[in-house]
C-alpha cells in the first residue's frame, strides 16, 4: 500500500473524500489546495488513487495520568479511508507510516482519541490491532488510546 507525505495537490482530493467517507470533519485547512501548517499529513494511493489520508502531530504532549513516558507525544487527530477500500491494509498502512514519522521525529508514545457513535466499537477495534491499548484517564471524556513507537 503506498503511503506518502501529502502534497499540496493532494488537497482537492483530499477534500472530496473527507466529504464522502466523514462528512463531520473539517476541510477548511485544505481549501484552496494548501496542506494544514504544523500538522503531518499522509496520503495512501490505490491504483492511482488517493483513497485513504491521515492527520497527525508529533510535537504534542499528553497531559492525562496514563502518560509512560515524557513528551514529545505524537497524536492521530484523523485517518480516513475510502468506504469502497476498506479492509485491504489502508487504514494500517496509514498507521504504520504515521508511526515511523513519530519515530524519526523522536516520539516515544502515539495517542488518540476514537470517535465516538456509530461505529465506534469498530474503530477501537481497528486502532487495537494497530497496537493501540486504551490509557487509564479516569477523568477523561473519551475512552484515550496510545502505543508505544519506539
Amino acid at each position: 500500500m503506498p503511503v506518502r507525505p501529502a502534497v499540496a495537490e493532494d488537497a482537492p482530493a483530499i477534500v472530496s473524500l473527507i466529504r464522502r467517507a466523514a462528512p463531520h470533519l473539517d476541510t477548511k485547512a485544505y481549501a484552496n489546495g494548501h496542506l494544514p501548517d504544523g500538522v503531518v499529513a499522509l496520503s495512501a494511493e490505490l491504483h492511482g488513487r488517493l483513497v485513504g489520508w491521515l492527520e497527525g502531530v508529533v510535537d504534542a504532549e499528553y497531559t492525562g495520568p496514563g502518560a509512560p513516558v515524557p513528551p514529545p507525544h505524537g497524536y492521530v487527530l484523523a485517518v480516513v479511508v475510502d468506504p469502497d477500500t476498506r479492509r485491504q491494509g489502508v487504514g494500517r498502512g496509514l498507521m504504520e507510516a504515521f508511526a515511523r514519522v513519530a519515530r524519526e521525529a523522536g516520539v516515544r508514545w502515539v495517542f488518540l482519541y476514537p470517535e465516538e457513535g456509530a461505529g465506534a466499537g469498530e474503530r477501537v477495534e481497528f486502532f487495537g490491532a494497530c497496537g493501540f491499548e486504551a490509557v487509564d484517564d479516569p477523568g477523561g471524556e473519551h475512552p484515550v488510546m496510545g502505543a508505544r513507537v519506539d
